[in-house]
């Protein structure tokens, strides 16, 4: 067998993040719950209510500066978690604590004094402009005008502080927001779907300012639905499902539990007998016309790229393969795919576990 020397080009490790976030927890939920009353009439009771949907018993840490995907279908509870994590929404259970001034962990009274928070939809409109809507924000937290045009320096709308909100872009709102959750100087920041409307060109400026907040040692977190949004971004994955965190943690860390991980596309030109070089059991999925082939494996890479070479086949590329949000539900539940697009669509399954948890608002 033919000794290959393999090396990934940074186009090809963009599933991988690079830099793998190496910093202490400064923010800790224990084991919290918030669920959202619902209406529960009686004959002698008409306004009684009882718990419904909403986080059940999730323990989690956040880190500094590491950023962290947060992901789960519609419904699953992100929306209320980082509401609930903002301080927004109260914590009816279990316990919050920080360590961002000391080496001890304190409790946490109110959370709004650390995080920053940006909701999924934030309506900017009217006259106004840019630098007088910010500075009215400004002006409940005491932010100083320096601070101002600093933070609009930093979002990237200084040029743009004298036009009216009506005139902004999805991408120029969505700096704004990030720009008015950043008013107090937070050191969580929380992004709700934030990437949502947004072009791809738009996307990677927005991905690439959050990479900005989190050198400075923000620690951040990103709810999606969109798995493939947060490649080359996260520094760690969690999975929201039910109102209940199944599984957090670097991604390769999390793939590897859920047995997730090895998977990779093999493409090449020409004719190629891929039975040759990728046994059957390995092959995942193939396609092969005039133009060439490709072919997806789960095995050691390295072992079939050999085989190739071996069998004089060219190969022009090769890169991993993240799962996407179904494989990831399917992984951490047991379910089948059918069960998982049923209950993602339904609105009264059962809970994961024993507790009643429903779906978000």
């Amino acid at each position: 067998m033919s000794n290959i020397e393999v090396r990934l080009s940074p186009r090809l490790m963009r599933g991988f993040p690079l830099g793998q976030c190496m910093a202490e927890a400064v923010l800790s939920f224990r084991s919290v719950q918030h669920r959202h009353a619902l209406p529960a009439p009686t004959l002698f009771k008409p306004w009684a209510k009882r718990a419904g949907p909403g986080i059940v018993g999730l323990s989690l840490d956040l880190y500094e500066g590491c950023v962290l995907g947060l992901i789960g279908p519609n419904g699953a509870g992100k929306t209320t978690l980082l509401r609930m994590m903002a301080g927004v929404l109260p914590v009816q259970k279990g316990k919050v604590e920080s360590r961002f001034d000391t080496d001890v962990w304190q409790p946490v009274d109110d959370l709004r004094q650390w995080v920053g928070h940006m909701p999924e939809q934030v309506r900017w409109q009217g006259r106004t402009t840019v630098h007088e809507a910010l500075s009215q924000l400004g002006e409940m937290r005491g932010t100083s005008e320096t601070k101002i045009e600093r933070l609009l320096a930093l979002v990237g709308l200084r040029s743009r502080r004298d036009d009216a909100l009506d005139n902004l872009s999805q991408g120029m709102r969505q700096r704004l927001s990030i720009a008015a959750a950043l008013l107090g100087s937070p050191k969580v920041l929380l992004l709700d779907e934030p990437f949502n409307g947004l072009d791809p060109v738009a996307a990677e400026a927005f991905a690439a300012l959050v990479r900005t907040l989190a050198s400075k040692g923000v620690s951040v977190v990103i709810s999606s639905h969109m798995v493939a949004q947060l490649e080359g971004l996260i520094d760690r994955i969690g999975l929201l499902h039910r109102g209940q965190l199944l599984d957090e943690g670097p991604l390769e860390d999390v793939e590897r539990r859920l047995g997730l991980e090895g998977r990779y596309t093999i493409t090449g030109e020409g004719a190629a007998d891929i039975s040759s070089f990728a046994p059957d059991e390995d092959v995942l999925e193939r396609h092969q016309d005039d133009d060439g082939w490709s072919l997806t494996v789960k095995r050691d890479p390295k072992s079939v790229l050999s085989a190739a070479v071996d069998a004089d086949v060219n190969i022009t590329s090769w890169a991993p393969v993240r799962p996407n949000l179904v494989e990831w539900l399917c992984a951490a539940t047991g379910m089948s795919v059918d069960d998982i697009s049923l209950e993602v669509a339904s609105s009264a399954m059962l809970p994961m576990r024993t507790v009643e948890v429903g779906e978000d608002e």
